[in-house]
Protein backbone atom coordinates (compact mmCIF):
# COMPACT_ATOMS: atom_id res chain seq x y z
CA UNK A 1 0.00 0.00 0.00
CA UNK A 2 1.33 3.36 -0.95
CA UNK A 3 0.89 6.30 1.38
CA UNK A 4 -2.38 8.13 0.83
CA UNK A 5 -1.92 11.88 0.56
CA UNK A 6 -4.76 13.52 2.50
CA UNK A 7 -3.99 17.04 1.32
CA UNK A 8 -4.75 17.98 -2.24
CA UNK A 9 -5.09 21.75 -2.22
CA UNK A 10 -3.16 21.98 -5.48
CA UNK A 11 -3.06 19.91 -8.62
CA UNK A 12 0.54 18.82 -8.34
CA UNK A 13 1.55 15.99 -6.02
CA UNK A 14 2.40 17.74 -2.83
CA UNK A 15 5.10 18.30 -0.37
CA UNK A 16 4.17 15.94 2.30
CA UNK A 17 6.31 12.92 2.89
CA UNK A 18 3.99 11.12 5.18
CA UNK A 19 6.66 10.44 7.40
CA UNK A 20 7.15 7.51 8.95
CA UNK A 21 7.76 5.27 11.47
CA UNK A 22 9.93 3.38 13.52
CA UNK A 23 10.04 0.49 15.70
CA UNK A 24 11.30 0.33 19.13
CA UNK A 25 12.43 -1.47 22.06
CA UNK A 26 10.99 -4.30 23.83
CA UNK A 27 7.95 -5.78 22.27
CA UNK A 28 5.11 -7.15 22.86
CA UNK A 29 1.83 -8.71 22.57
CA UNK A 30 2.12 -12.31 23.44
CA UNK A 31 0.12 -13.38 20.43
CA UNK A 32 0.54 -17.10 20.02
CA UNK A 33 1.75 -18.18 16.55
CA UNK A 34 -1.75 -19.37 15.61
CA UNK A 35 -3.77 -16.81 17.58
CA UNK A 36 -6.56 -15.05 15.73
CA UNK A 37 -5.39 -11.88 14.05
CA UNK A 38 -6.50 -8.89 16.06
CA UNK A 39 -7.15 -10.93 19.20
CA UNK A 40 -7.02 -8.64 22.23
CA UNK A 41 -4.21 -9.96 24.45
CA UNK A 42 -3.61 -7.83 27.51
CA UNK A 43 -0.44 -9.51 28.74
CA UNK A 44 2.46 -7.85 26.98
CA UNK A 45 0.50 -4.75 26.08
CA UNK A 46 0.68 -1.67 28.24
CA UNK A 47 -2.26 -0.28 26.31
CA UNK A 48 -3.60 -0.28 22.77
CA UNK A 49 -6.47 1.89 21.62
CA UNK A 50 -8.40 3.23 18.69
CA UNK A 51 -8.53 7.04 18.53
CA UNK A 52 -11.01 9.00 16.49
CA UNK A 53 -14.47 10.06 15.51
CA UNK A 54 -16.81 9.02 12.69
CA UNK A 55 -14.63 10.40 9.86
CA UNK A 56 -10.98 9.87 8.87
CA UNK A 57 -8.47 10.21 11.73
CA UNK A 58 -4.77 9.41 11.45
CA UNK A 59 -1.76 9.60 13.78
CA UNK A 60 1.42 10.69 12.00
CA UNK A 61 3.95 10.77 14.84
CA UNK A 62 4.49 9.71 18.45
CA UNK A 63 7.00 10.62 21.15
CA UNK A 64 7.65 9.49 24.73
CA UNK A 65 9.05 11.60 27.55
CA UNK A 66 11.52 10.46 30.20
CA UNK A 67 8.67 9.56 32.58
CA UNK A 68 6.99 7.29 30.03
CA UNK A 69 4.15 9.60 28.96
CA UNK A 70 3.11 9.24 25.31
CA UNK A 71 2.42 12.19 22.99
CA UNK A 72 0.69 11.74 19.63
CA UNK A 73 0.08 14.13 16.72
CA UNK A 74 -1.90 13.78 13.50
CA UNK A 75 -5.02 15.00 11.73
CA UNK A 76 -8.76 14.50 11.87
CA UNK A 77 -11.77 15.14 9.67
CA UNK A 78 -14.09 14.37 12.59
CA UNK A 79 -15.88 17.28 14.34
CA UNK A 80 -16.64 14.76 17.11
CA UNK A 81 -12.95 13.91 17.67
CA UNK A 82 -12.50 13.27 21.42
CA UNK A 83 -11.24 16.25 23.44
CA UNK A 84 -10.06 16.37 27.03
CA UNK A 85 -8.24 18.74 29.38
CA UNK A 86 -8.62 22.32 30.55
CA UNK A 87 -7.02 23.77 27.42
CA UNK A 88 -8.79 21.56 24.89
CA UNK A 89 -9.79 23.31 21.67
CA UNK A 90 -12.69 22.25 19.47
CA UNK A 91 -12.95 21.41 15.76
CA UNK A 92 -12.62 24.57 13.70
CA UNK A 93 -12.49 23.75 10.00
CA UNK A 94 -12.37 21.20 7.23
CA UNK A 95 -9.49 19.21 8.70
CA UNK A 96 -7.73 19.91 12.00
CA UNK A 97 -4.47 18.85 13.58
CA UNK A 98 -4.71 16.96 16.85
CA UNK A 99 -2.32 16.52 19.79
CA UNK A 100 -2.85 13.99 22.58
CA UNK A 101 -1.03 12.97 25.74
CA UNK A 102 -1.41 9.61 27.48
CA UNK A 103 -0.08 8.58 30.88
CA UNK A 104 2.35 5.63 31.07
CA UNK A 105 -0.65 3.32 31.58
CA UNK A 106 -2.71 4.79 28.77
CA UNK A 107 -4.97 7.20 30.61
CA UNK A 108 -5.86 10.19 28.43
CA UNK A 109 -4.29 13.31 29.99
CA UNK A 110 -5.34 15.74 27.28
CA UNK A 111 -6.60 15.79 23.73
CA UNK A 112 -6.79 19.04 21.82
CA UNK A 113 -7.27 20.25 18.27
CA UNK A 114 -5.20 22.87 16.46
CA UNK A 115 -6.70 24.51 13.44
CA UNK A 116 -8.60 27.25 11.72
CA UNK A 117 -11.29 27.31 9.08
CA UNK A 118 -9.34 25.43 6.38
CA UNK A 119 -6.93 22.45 6.32
CA UNK A 120 -4.47 21.84 9.17
CA UNK A 121 -2.23 18.79 9.70
CA UNK A 122 0.31 17.99 12.45
CA UNK A 123 3.17 15.98 10.96
CA UNK A 124 5.67 15.65 13.79
CA UNK A 125 6.04 16.08 17.55
CA UNK A 126 8.90 16.46 20.03
CA UNK A 127 8.92 16.65 23.83
CA UNK A 128 11.28 18.40 26.24
CA UNK A 129 12.41 17.30 29.71
CA UNK A 130 9.49 19.14 31.35
CA UNK A 131 6.72 17.50 29.31
CA UNK A 132 6.13 20.42 26.94
CA UNK A 133 5.16 19.24 23.46
CA UNK A 134 6.40 20.91 20.26
CA UNK A 135 4.39 20.30 17.09
CA UNK A 136 4.93 21.22 13.45
CA UNK A 137 2.85 20.73 10.36
CA UNK A 138 0.98 22.49 7.61
CA UNK A 139 -1.88 24.98 7.63
CA UNK A 140 -3.99 26.70 4.99
CA UNK A 141 -6.03 28.55 7.63
CA UNK A 142 -5.77 32.32 7.85
CA UNK A 143 -7.11 32.01 11.42
CA UNK A 144 -4.83 29.26 12.74
CA UNK A 145 -4.46 29.82 16.53
CA UNK A 146 -1.38 31.95 17.24
CA UNK A 147 0.10 33.16 20.51
CA UNK A 148 3.35 35.03 21.16
CA UNK A 149 3.99 34.44 17.49
CA UNK A 150 7.15 35.04 15.51
CA UNK A 151 4.84 35.43 12.52
CA UNK A 152 1.18 36.00 13.45
CA UNK A 153 -0.26 35.92 9.92
CA UNK A 154 -0.05 33.64 6.92
CA UNK A 155 1.82 35.36 4.10
CA UNK A 156 0.87 33.44 0.98
CA UNK A 157 -2.78 33.73 0.01
CA UNK A 158 -3.00 32.85 -3.68
CA UNK A 159 -0.83 30.09 -5.17
CA UNK A 160 -1.86 29.43 -8.77
CA UNK A 161 -5.55 29.96 -8.04
CA UNK A 162 -5.43 27.88 -4.84
CA UNK A 163 -4.76 28.76 -1.20
CA UNK A 164 -1.15 28.75 -0.06
CA UNK A 165 0.05 26.86 2.98
CA UNK A 166 2.48 27.82 5.75
CA UNK A 167 4.31 25.66 8.20
CA UNK A 168 3.26 26.11 11.80
CA UNK A 169 5.14 25.59 15.06
CA UNK A 170 3.22 25.24 18.33
CA UNK A 171 4.46 24.62 21.88
CA UNK A 172 2.02 23.16 24.41
CA UNK A 173 2.26 22.92 28.20
CA UNK A 174 2.16 19.50 29.93
CA UNK A 175 -1.58 20.11 30.24
CA UNK A 176 -2.10 20.91 26.57
CA UNK A 177 -2.39 24.71 26.66
CA UNK A 178 -0.61 26.83 24.05
CA UNK A 179 2.65 28.47 25.15
CA UNK A 180 3.45 29.89 21.72
CA UNK A 181 2.15 29.23 18.25
CA UNK A 182 3.34 30.75 15.00
CA UNK A 183 3.18 30.55 11.25
CA UNK A 184 6.49 29.97 9.46
CA UNK A 185 6.86 30.62 5.76
CA UNK A 186 7.15 32.89 2.76
CA UNK A 187 4.73 34.09 0.10
CA UNK A 188 3.99 30.71 -1.49
CA UNK A 189 3.94 27.21 0.08
CA UNK A 190 5.53 25.60 3.11
CA UNK A 191 4.94 22.63 5.38
CA UNK A 192 6.69 21.52 8.54
CA UNK A 193 7.81 17.89 8.35
CA UNK A 194 10.08 17.34 11.35
CA UNK A 195 10.78 18.92 14.73
CA UNK A 196 13.32 18.36 17.51
CA UNK A 197 14.08 20.19 20.75
CA UNK A 198 17.37 20.76 22.55
CA UNK A 199 18.07 20.83 26.30
CA UNK A 200 17.54 24.61 26.43
CA UNK A 201 14.10 24.45 24.80
CA UNK A 202 15.19 25.60 21.34
CA UNK A 203 13.03 24.08 18.59
CA UNK A 204 14.57 22.82 15.33
CA UNK A 205 12.17 22.58 12.42
CA UNK A 206 12.62 21.15 8.95
CA UNK A 207 10.19 21.06 6.09
CA UNK A 208 9.58 21.95 2.47
CA UNK A 209 9.21 25.30 0.73
CA UNK A 210 8.81 26.75 -2.75
CA UNK A 211 8.82 30.35 -1.52
CA UNK A 212 11.51 32.67 -2.93
CA UNK A 213 11.43 34.63 0.35
CA UNK A 214 11.39 32.03 3.09
CA UNK A 215 12.78 33.82 6.20
CA UNK A 216 16.52 33.16 6.57
CA UNK A 217 19.07 34.16 9.19
CA UNK A 218 22.75 33.19 9.61
CA UNK A 219 22.01 30.94 6.64
CA UNK A 220 24.13 28.24 5.05
CA UNK A 221 22.06 28.85 1.87
CA UNK A 222 20.35 32.26 2.03
CA UNK A 223 18.41 31.74 -1.22
CA UNK A 224 16.76 28.92 -3.11
CA UNK A 225 19.01 27.17 -5.64
CA UNK A 226 16.03 25.91 -7.65
CA UNK A 227 15.30 29.38 -9.00
CA UNK A 228 14.77 30.71 -11.58
CA UNK A 229 12.43 28.07 -12.98
CA UNK A 230 9.67 27.76 -15.58
CA UNK A 231 7.08 30.36 -14.63
CA UNK A 232 4.26 28.12 -15.90
CA UNK A 233 4.77 25.58 -13.13
CA UNK A 234 5.71 25.82 -9.46
CA UNK A 235 9.43 25.83 -8.79
CA UNK A 236 10.92 22.63 -7.36
CA UNK A 237 10.76 22.33 -3.60
CA UNK A 238 13.68 23.08 -1.30
CA UNK A 239 14.20 21.87 2.22
CA UNK A 240 14.30 24.46 4.99
CA UNK A 241 15.98 24.15 8.38
CA UNK A 242 15.11 26.66 11.12
CA UNK A 243 16.09 26.91 14.77
CA UNK A 244 13.76 28.95 16.99
CA UNK A 245 14.94 30.43 20.26
CA UNK A 246 13.28 29.03 23.43
CA UNK A 247 10.73 31.87 23.52
CA UNK A 248 9.56 30.98 20.01
CA UNK A 249 9.75 34.65 18.99
CA UNK A 250 13.28 34.72 17.60
CA UNK A 251 15.24 32.81 14.96
CA UNK A 252 18.72 31.57 15.88
CA UNK A 253 19.32 30.45 12.30
CA UNK A 254 17.24 29.60 9.25
CA UNK A 255 18.39 28.33 5.87
CA UNK A 256 17.40 26.73 2.61
CA UNK A 257 18.97 23.34 1.89
CA UNK A 258 19.00 21.84 -1.59
CA UNK A 259 20.12 21.88 -5.19
CA UNK A 260 18.53 22.87 -8.47
CA UNK A 261 15.96 20.03 -8.56
CA UNK A 262 13.34 18.97 -6.03
CA UNK A 263 14.49 18.32 -2.45
CA UNK A 264 12.10 17.25 0.32
CA UNK A 265 12.62 16.78 4.02
CA UNK A 266 12.21 13.50 5.87
CA UNK A 267 12.98 14.54 9.42
CA UNK A 268 15.35 16.15 11.91
CA UNK A 269 17.19 15.20 15.09
CA UNK A 270 19.49 17.12 17.42
CA UNK A 271 22.41 15.94 19.56
CA UNK A 272 23.56 17.06 23.00
CA UNK A 273 25.81 19.72 21.49
CA UNK A 274 22.91 21.36 19.62
CA UNK A 275 23.98 20.06 16.21
CA UNK A 276 21.07 19.29 13.88
CA UNK A 277 20.86 16.22 11.63
CA UNK A 278 18.49 16.33 8.66
CA UNK A 279 17.49 13.58 6.27
CA UNK A 280 15.35 13.77 3.18
CA UNK A 281 14.97 12.92 -0.48
CA UNK A 282 16.63 14.70 -3.40
CA UNK A 283 16.61 14.73 -7.20
CA UNK A 284 19.41 17.31 -7.32
CA UNK A 285 22.74 16.25 -8.79
CA UNK A 286 24.22 19.38 -7.14
CA UNK A 287 22.87 18.84 -3.62
CA UNK A 288 25.51 20.26 -1.22
CA UNK A 289 27.94 17.59 -0.01
CA UNK A 290 30.80 17.77 2.49
CA UNK A 291 32.92 14.98 3.99
CA UNK A 292 30.54 12.67 2.14
CA UNK A 293 30.19 8.91 2.22
CA UNK A 294 28.62 9.15 -1.28
CA UNK A 295 29.50 12.29 -3.22
CA UNK A 296 27.21 11.89 -6.24
CA UNK A 297 23.66 10.87 -7.03
CA UNK A 298 23.77 7.40 -8.59
CA UNK A 299 21.60 8.01 -11.66
CA UNK A 300 20.14 11.14 -13.20
CA UNK A 301 17.42 9.74 -15.49
CA UNK A 302 14.93 7.30 -13.99
CA UNK A 303 11.68 8.39 -15.64
CA UNK A 304 8.94 8.17 -16.57
CA UNK A 305 8.77 10.60 -18.29
CA UNK A 306 12.24 10.33 -19.83
CA UNK A 307 14.89 12.46 -18.18
CA UNK A 308 13.21 12.77 -14.78
CA UNK A 309 16.02 12.40 -12.23
CA UNK A 310 16.12 9.54 -9.79
CA UNK A 311 15.81 10.21 -6.08
CA UNK A 312 18.48 9.52 -3.48
CA UNK A 313 18.32 10.00 0.27
CA UNK A 314 20.51 12.72 1.77
CA UNK A 315 21.93 12.95 5.29
CA UNK A 316 23.22 16.34 6.47
CA UNK A 317 24.76 17.36 9.80
CA UNK A 318 24.94 21.06 10.68
CA UNK A 319 27.28 22.86 13.05
CA UNK A 320 25.66 24.17 16.24
CA UNK A 321 25.37 27.69 14.79
CA UNK A 322 23.78 26.34 11.59
CA UNK A 323 26.19 28.23 9.39
CA UNK A 324 28.35 25.32 8.21
CA UNK A 325 28.19 21.60 7.52
CA UNK A 326 29.92 18.88 9.51
CA UNK A 327 29.04 16.44 6.77
CA UNK A 328 26.48 16.00 4.01
CA UNK A 329 26.09 12.93 1.81
CA UNK A 330 23.91 11.13 -0.68
CA UNK A 331 22.80 7.58 0.05
CA UNK A 332 21.24 5.44 -2.66
CA UNK A 333 21.44 3.14 -5.65
CA UNK A 334 20.50 3.36 -9.31
CA UNK A 335 16.73 3.46 -8.75
CA UNK A 336 14.65 5.58 -6.37
CA UNK A 337 15.05 5.97 -2.61
CA UNK A 338 12.83 7.84 -0.18
CA UNK A 339 13.69 9.02 3.33
CA UNK A 340 11.49 8.14 6.30
CA UNK A 341 13.33 10.00 9.01
CA UNK A 342 16.48 10.19 11.09
CA UNK A 343 17.56 9.48 14.66
CA UNK A 344 20.78 10.18 16.56
CA UNK A 345 22.34 8.31 19.47
CA UNK A 346 24.24 9.69 22.44
CA UNK A 347 27.56 9.42 20.56
CA UNK A 348 26.39 11.54 17.64
CA UNK A 349 25.85 8.66 15.22
CA UNK A 350 22.98 9.04 12.77
CA UNK A 351 20.49 6.35 11.78
CA UNK A 352 18.17 6.55 8.79
CA UNK A 353 15.35 4.46 7.37
CA UNK A 354 13.33 4.62 4.21
CA UNK A 355 12.25 2.78 1.09
CA UNK A 356 14.22 1.75 -1.98
CA UNK A 357 13.76 0.17 -5.38
CA UNK A 358 17.52 -0.14 -5.98
CA UNK A 359 19.02 -3.65 -6.11
CA UNK A 360 22.44 -1.99 -5.68
CA UNK A 361 21.65 0.02 -2.55
CA UNK A 362 24.89 0.18 -0.53
CA UNK A 363 24.96 -2.44 2.22
CA UNK A 364 27.35 -3.11 5.11
CA UNK A 365 27.15 -5.78 7.80
CA UNK A 366 23.68 -6.42 6.35
CA UNK A 367 20.96 -8.56 7.86
CA UNK A 368 19.47 -8.79 4.34
CA UNK A 369 21.90 -8.20 1.48
CA UNK A 370 19.50 -8.30 -1.49
CA UNK A 371 16.22 -6.64 -2.35
CA UNK A 372 13.27 -8.90 -1.63
CA UNK A 373 10.50 -7.72 -3.96
CA UNK A 374 10.39 -10.90 -6.05
CA UNK A 375 6.61 -10.81 -6.57
CA UNK A 376 6.98 -7.46 -8.32
CA UNK A 377 9.79 -8.58 -10.66
CA UNK A 378 8.31 -11.58 -12.46
CA UNK A 379 9.27 -11.88 -16.16
CA UNK A 380 6.59 -11.06 -18.69
CA UNK A 381 3.71 -8.62 -18.43
CA UNK A 382 3.86 -5.13 -17.01
CA UNK A 383 6.34 -4.68 -14.16
CA UNK A 384 4.85 -3.61 -10.86
CA UNK A 385 7.12 -1.24 -8.96
CA UNK A 386 7.67 -2.34 -5.36
CA UNK A 387 10.03 -1.09 -2.71
CA UNK A 388 11.87 -2.68 0.16
CA UNK A 389 12.42 -0.92 3.44
CA UNK A 390 16.01 -0.20 4.44
CA UNK A 391 17.86 0.91 7.56
CA UNK A 392 21.39 2.30 7.83
CA UNK A 393 23.70 3.70 10.47
CA UNK A 394 26.59 6.10 9.93
CA UNK A 395 29.80 6.66 11.85
CA UNK A 396 29.94 9.94 13.77
CA UNK A 397 31.94 11.63 10.99
CA UNK A 398 29.39 10.62 8.32
CA UNK A 399 32.01 9.10 6.03
CA UNK A 400 31.54 5.44 6.88
CA UNK A 401 28.59 3.06 7.14
CA UNK A 402 28.43 1.09 10.37
CA UNK A 403 25.66 -1.00 8.83
CA UNK A 404 23.13 -0.81 6.01
CA UNK A 405 20.52 -3.42 5.19
CA UNK A 406 17.43 -4.15 3.14
CA UNK A 407 14.39 -5.09 5.20
CA UNK A 408 11.55 -6.55 3.21
CA UNK A 409 9.61 -9.45 1.80
CA UNK A 410 8.30 -10.41 -1.60
CA UNK A 411 6.06 -7.39 -2.28
CA UNK A 412 5.77 -3.77 -1.09
CA UNK A 413 7.47 -2.74 2.15
CA UNK A 414 7.78 0.88 3.28
CA UNK A 415 9.74 2.08 6.28
CA UNK A 416 7.97 5.13 7.64
CA UNK A 417 9.98 5.91 10.74
CA UNK A 418 13.12 5.20 12.73
CA UNK A 419 14.15 5.61 16.36
CA UNK A 420 17.11 4.70 18.55
CA UNK A 421 16.74 3.56 22.13
CA UNK A 422 18.85 4.49 25.13
CA UNK A 423 20.58 1.12 24.76
CA UNK A 424 21.57 1.87 21.15
CA UNK A 425 19.03 -0.49 19.57
CA UNK A 426 17.53 0.72 16.28
CA UNK A 427 13.79 0.53 15.71
CA UNK A 428 12.09 0.63 12.32
CA UNK A 429 8.39 0.49 11.49
CA UNK A 430 6.12 1.01 8.53
CA UNK A 431 3.76 -0.94 6.31
CA UNK A 432 3.95 -4.19 4.32
CA UNK A 433 1.79 -6.28 2.04
CA UNK A 434 4.47 -8.98 1.74
CA UNK A 435 3.41 -12.46 2.78
CA UNK A 436 7.06 -13.35 3.26
CA UNK A 437 8.27 -10.41 5.33
CA UNK A 438 11.20 -11.64 7.47
CA UNK A 439 10.06 -12.32 11.05
CA UNK A 440 12.08 -13.05 14.19
CA UNK A 441 10.37 -13.82 17.51
CA UNK A 442 7.17 -12.33 16.06
CA UNK A 443 4.15 -11.35 18.05
CA UNK A 444 2.15 -11.96 14.86
CA UNK A 445 3.75 -14.37 12.42
CA UNK A 446 1.57 -13.83 9.34
CA UNK A 447 0.01 -11.01 7.36
CA UNK A 448 -3.40 -10.40 8.89
CA UNK A 449 -5.06 -8.34 6.18
CA UNK A 450 -4.32 -6.56 2.92
CA UNK A 451 -1.64 -4.35 4.53
CA UNK A 452 -0.15 -4.65 8.01
CA UNK A 453 2.20 -2.71 10.21
CA UNK A 454 5.69 -4.15 10.41
CA UNK A 455 8.00 -3.44 13.31
CA UNK A 456 11.60 -4.50 13.72
CA UNK A 457 14.27 -4.03 16.36
CA UNK A 458 17.92 -4.19 15.31
CA UNK A 459 20.41 -4.85 18.08
CA UNK A 460 23.02 -2.13 18.78
CA UNK A 461 25.34 -1.99 15.79
CA UNK A 462 22.53 -3.05 13.44
CA UNK A 463 23.95 -6.48 12.57
CA UNK A 464 21.14 -8.72 13.80
CA UNK A 465 17.42 -8.63 14.51
CA UNK A 466 16.15 -8.86 18.08
CA UNK A 467 12.64 -9.22 16.66
CA UNK A 468 10.60 -8.50 13.58
CA UNK A 469 6.83 -8.81 13.44
CA UNK A 470 3.60 -8.08 11.67
CA UNK A 471 0.85 -6.23 13.54
CA UNK A 472 -2.66 -5.74 12.28
CA UNK A 473 -6.23 -6.84 11.83
CA UNK A 474 -8.08 -8.13 8.81
CA UNK A 475 -8.04 -4.87 6.83
CA UNK A 476 -5.28 -2.24 6.49
CA UNK A 477 -2.76 -0.67 8.86
CA UNK A 478 0.36 1.40 8.74
CA UNK A 479 2.56 2.78 11.50
CA UNK A 480 3.73 6.32 10.86
CA UNK A 481 5.35 6.98 14.21
CA UNK A 482 7.47 5.07 16.71
CA UNK A 483 9.16 5.93 19.99
CA UNK A 484 11.27 4.09 22.56
CA UNK A 485 10.21 4.32 26.18
CA UNK A 486 12.99 4.74 28.80
CA UNK A 487 11.70 1.59 30.55
CA UNK A 488 12.14 -0.52 27.43
CA UNK A 489 8.60 -0.27 26.12
CA UNK A 490 7.82 0.65 22.53
CA UNK A 491 5.01 2.89 21.29
CA UNK A 492 3.59 2.83 17.77
CA UNK A 493 1.04 5.20 16.24
CA UNK A 494 -0.64 5.19 12.87
CA UNK A 495 -3.90 4.32 11.17
CA UNK A 496 -6.21 1.32 10.84
CA UNK A 497 -9.51 0.40 9.26
CA UNK A 498 -9.60 -3.05 10.88
CA UNK A 499 -12.47 -3.53 13.36
CA UNK A 500 -10.38 -6.23 15.08
CA UNK A 501 -7.14 -4.30 15.55
CA UNK A 502 -5.71 -5.57 18.88
CA UNK A 503 -6.69 -3.43 21.89
CA UNK A 504 -5.84 -3.49 25.60
CA UNK A 505 -6.99 -1.06 28.32
CA UNK A 506 -8.31 1.15 25.51
CA UNK A 507 -9.57 4.70 25.67
CA UNK A 508 -11.75 3.54 22.78
CA UNK A 509 -12.15 -0.16 22.10
CA UNK A 510 -13.97 -0.09 18.76
CA UNK A 511 -13.44 1.40 15.31
CA UNK A 512 -15.33 4.70 15.21
CA UNK A 513 -15.04 5.68 11.54
CA UNK A 514 -13.81 4.62 8.15
CA UNK A 515 -10.20 5.08 9.28
CA UNK A 516 -9.12 5.55 12.89
CA UNK A 517 -5.83 6.45 14.45
CA UNK A 518 -4.31 3.89 16.79
CA UNK A 519 -1.80 4.13 19.64
CA UNK A 520 -0.18 0.94 20.93
CA UNK A 521 2.31 0.54 23.77
CA UNK A 522 3.97 -2.83 24.24
CA UNK A 523 6.05 -3.33 27.33
CA UNK A 524 7.48 -6.82 27.21
CA UNK A 525 10.49 -8.23 25.45
CA UNK A 526 9.92 -11.09 23.02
Amino acid sequence: MHAIEPLRSRARARMSAVTVVVLTTSLWLLLAPHAAVGQSVSSGLGFSTFVGGPQWDEALDVEVDRRGNTYVAGFTFSPAFPRSGDGARGFAGQQDAFVMRFSPRGRLVYSTLLGGSAVDVAHNIAVDAHGNAYVTGRTLSTNFPTRRALKPRIRGLNCQDAPCSDAFVTKLTPGGKIVYSTYLGGTTDEEGVGIAVDRAGGAYITGNTDSPDFPTRNALEPSSRSRPCDSQVPCPLDVFVTKLRPSGRGIAYSTYLGGSRSDTSGGIAVDRAGQAYVSGTTRSSNFPTHNAYQRRIKRVACGPPPGVPCTDVFVTKFSADGHSLRYSTYFGGRENERSAGIAVDRRGRAYIAGSTGSPDLPTAAAIQRTIGNSSCSQPGGPKELCDDAFAAGFASDGRRLRFATFLGGNAEDQALGVAVGADGAIHVAGSTDSRRFPTVAPLQSALGGAVDVFAAKLRPGGRSLAYSTYLGGTENERASGIAADPSGAVVLAGRTDSPNFPVAAPVRGTLAGDIDAFVTKANRRP
